[in-house]
């Protein structure tokens, strides 16, 4: 699941960079021949924001990727391994080390790693950036820091000030506005005030500003968004006020004047700005503005002044916006964080802010379980994907204090779609054995914080682990207890996973044949129903029972658009697709393997990915296009390989991929089949699905095509009315948007209501004609 800029795409702030070319351009250089660069400074100075501007100008030179990893919300060395995997988005099936994960991730790829606010990780950094350049030719780490990481081969940039003006020589604007500071004073005050212009009379007062800020990029961005509504005077009298206050003193690496202009733009907030600042650092990464009301509000900040003081810390640069595709979110740099928790950690509130962030993100959570009945199932995946740092406080909190652990194992069950559906398996399995391994008494949240980690041991494959927790599950569930019926029930499940994965049909299909027929009736927990009717029914094609495997495929994707469940519609399509290879129908195969692989590489749900590459392999092998299905294999394996899937469970599959893979080696002569091997594995993961799919590499999957007037529709109107154009009708439209049936209707609906039209075919022509260049939008 994309999580750009959310998990390692680079930040995309609502600001402009100013300045800064020579260390721009040194970074750049270094990037060239090192592989190991870290910008230093003190607080303020910004690091981040120079290492993400000389990393956006090196993407192809020295690195086919650039990930950016947010390391100030981690809060202890034993994250940091996690962090980096978030950011790449890695899916590792196997259970080697953290550590030995990512290097063999990173082994055979060309990566510029951004390490972002080391300092207070710094030996945990230094181990991992040399554990990873030695077992990786083609990694480059660029990294910020208070400090150097102190390993072997690595170059420093010292980040200075910016270069300052002397008051006492201005000899004219245009020469003081080239001067690096007094862009970035210009910059951010005609942000703020359009109208303001440097003159002669303004210069000398703009000039002696900057140097009483040292040029510190954040001192003066605090004090150019005052400069709207205070005069220079009263500038520069605050700011003699505190910088003699403050003068000498620094703390944790940051630079006297920062303190200084911190605690004047602290003074000079609102009442309710200064409440908010205090309570933001209770968010460990980016947040919206929907959840600094749900976690800040209370009776000293009521919930419909949020927004204005978050507006209002926008505006005096406390707070910056970062711009996504979803809408803007907000975020603090590390210094603004500090000094935020440091006022908070003044009032002895910042129990009760924690407090109100874990059941912020405890709903989040539950929501997303319960996505397809309430939105965009995919959508609000991702929603929680990106908002995995906070989440993942939120559920170390939980592991600290006793008297939380059953919210955090009921949490961390309900997030059993991060787990197993969007590829984080580690994380999961991580976040539940802490919270499992504290000893007390039985409770209904520990057998379900146990059968989510039985839900991930079988999804990797883990079988002697599946085994073991079932035992012990079935051991500690009492069967008389509060919601036990169910409990029983999804043990029930599992167990019939676990012969499904271990390729056992018949014990599989007695078992899961007896969930679904019990869930079905009144639809209850629709997580394990869906995936129970997916599992019987690819058993049933196990067992060469395929017109009752139809069925129950069939029964699950009508289930699936009722509850609005894209992720496991996909498995059904799947089901779908081995079903018409079994009766010899490989177009209708092909066909509903693609369904399936599309909305699979939407969620990242990489097993399942793996899965259709090598059924449309064996689809193309049975058609007698024995190339087509070598390169399809080939990179199936070095997938299977790379994940730490090989040899874990589903015996069938595997002996049926054999069997493809022998029909390859012997119908294609030798230099052929050595030729399309090397085709097959220089596929990335991207490639072959793209491969697979039929798709022309430069096309990205957007619909929705620029430069054409789309008023009055949305953005996902847009997209649908290009795919009506297209000719695709709405099912076909919900599988390439991932999105349910119904809400493909409805957007139909709406397009249809918003332009005044009563037949799709007037929604295509008025989308040809936006293509042509008219832009009227009368009825066809």
């Amino acid at each position: 699941m994309d999580g750009r800029s959310g998990a390692g795409g680079l930040p995309e702030e609502i600001t402009s960079f100013v300045g800064r070319k020579e260390e721009v351009r040194q970074i750049r250089r270094l990037l060239q021949v090192a592989r190991l660069v870290t910008v230093t400074g003190v607080a303020g100075i910004g690091k981040s924001r120079v290492a993400v501007k000389a990393a956006s100008g090196v993407r192809r030179a020295v690195a086919d990727d650039v990930r950016f990893v947010e390391l100030a919300g981690v809060s202890g060395p034993g994250r940091l391994e996690q962090a980096v995997a978030h950011a790449l988005d890695l899916t590792d099936l196997s259970t080697r080390p953290d550590a030995e994960a990512l290097a063999e991730h990173l082994r055979d790829r060309r990566t510029l790693l951004i390490l972002d606010t080391c300092e207070h990780l710094v030996d945990a950094c230094a181990r991992l950036a040399q554990t990873l350049l030695e077992s990786s030719p083609g990694l480059r780490i660029l990294a910020t820091s208070r400090q150097s990481l102190g390993v072997p081969g690595e170059h420093i940039v010292a980040l200075p000030p910016m270069v300052l003006p002397d008051p006492r020589a201005v000899t004219s604007t245009a020469a003081l506005a080239r001067c690096d500071s007094v862009a970035l004073f210009l910059e951010r005050v005609t942000a703020v005030d359009p109208d303001y212009t440097l003159t002669g009379e303004n210069a000398a007062q703009v000039a002696e500003i900057c140097a009483r800020l040292d040029g510190i990029p954040l001192a003066i961005e605090l004090v150019a968004v005052r400069m709207r509504t205070l005069p220079f005077s009263k500038v520069l009298g605050l700011l003699d006020d505190r910088l003699w206050l403050l003068s000498g003193r620094t703390a944790g690496g940051r630079h006297p004047t920062v303190g200084a202009t911190l605690e004047w733009s602290h003074e000079l907030c609102t009442p309710d700005e200064r409440v908010l600042w205090s309570r933001l650092p209770v968010f460990v990464s980016s947040f919206d503005a929907a959840a600094a009301e749900g976690v800040c509000a209370d009776a000293a900040l009521p919930a419909e002044r949020v927004l204005p003081a978050l507006l209002g810390l926008v505006d005096k640069s406390i707070v910056i916006p970062v711009k996504r595709d979803e809408g803007t979110v907000y975020r603090l740099l590390d210094i603004i964080r500090e000094y935020g928790a440091a006022k908070l950690a003044e009032t002895g509130d910042r129990e009760r802010l924690r407090r109100r962030h874990l059941s912020h993100y405890y709903e989040l959570a539950r929501r997303g379980k319960e996505s397809g009945r309430h939105g965009d199932q995919l959508e609000t995946w991702r929603r929680v994907r990106r908002d995995w740092p906070n989440i993942r406080a939120a559920l170390d909190l939980c592991a600290e204090d006793p008297a939380l652990r059953e919210t955090g194992l009921m949490m961390a069950a309900a997030l059993w779609y991060l787990w197993v559906a969007c590829g984080m398996h580690r994380e999961g399995r991580h976040h539940l054995e802490r919270l499992l391994a504290r000893p007390g008494p039985w409770r209904p949240a520990w057998s379900w914080g146990m059968l989510t980690l039985v839900h991930i041991a079988n999804t990797r494959g883990d079988l002697d682990q599946a085994r073991l927790l079932l035992e012990r599950c079935e051991r500690r569930s009492p069967p008389d207890s509060p919601g036990s019926d169910l409990i029983r029930l999804v043990l029930l499940k599992m167990s019939g996973t676990l012969a499904f994965v271990e390729g056992e049909p018949h014990r599989a299909e007695h078992m899961l044949r007896e969930v679904v027929e019990r869930l079905s009736p009144g639809r209850e927990l629709p997580e394990v129903l869906m995936p129970a009717m997916t599992e019987l029914g690819t058993s049933l094609v196990w067992l060469g029972d395929t017109a009752a495997a139809g069925q129950v495929f069939k029964d699950c994707r009508r289930l699936c658009d009722e509850l609005g469940e894209a992720w496991a519609s996909a498995q059904a399509d799947y089901g779908l697709g081995l079903v018409a290879r079994a009766e010899g129908d490989m177009a209708r195969a092909v066909a509903h393997a693609r369904d399936s692989l599309r909305v699979k590489r939407e969620f990242s749900d990489v097993k399942g990915i793996i899965f259709c590459l090598e059924l449309l392999a064996c689809a193309a092998a049975d058609e007698g296009d024995l190339a087509r299905a070598g390169r399809l294999l080939v990179a199936a394996r070095a997938e299977r390989r790379d994940k730490g899937l090989v040899g874990r469970g589903y015996p069938v599959m595997t002996e049926q991929g054999a069997r493809c893979a022998e029909l390859v080696r012997r119908g294609l002569p030798l230099r052929e089949f050595e030729q399309v091997a090397r085709e097959g594995a220089a596929f990335g993961l991207k490639e072959a699905i793209a491969y697979a799919l039929g798709e022309d590499e430069a096309d990205d999957g957007l619909a929705v095509r620029p430069g054409l007037d789309w008023a009055p529709l949305t953005r996902r109107e847009r997209e649908v009315a290009e795919l009506v154009a297209e000719g695709l009708t709405n099912r076909q439209i919900a599988h390439r948007l991932v999105i349910v049936q119904r809400t493909a209707d409805s957007h139909v609906e709406h397009i249809l209501a918003k332009l005044g039209f009563s037949a799709r075919a007037q929604i295509a022509a008025w989308v040809i004609r936006r293509r042509r260049g008219n832009s009227g939008a009368g009825i066809a």
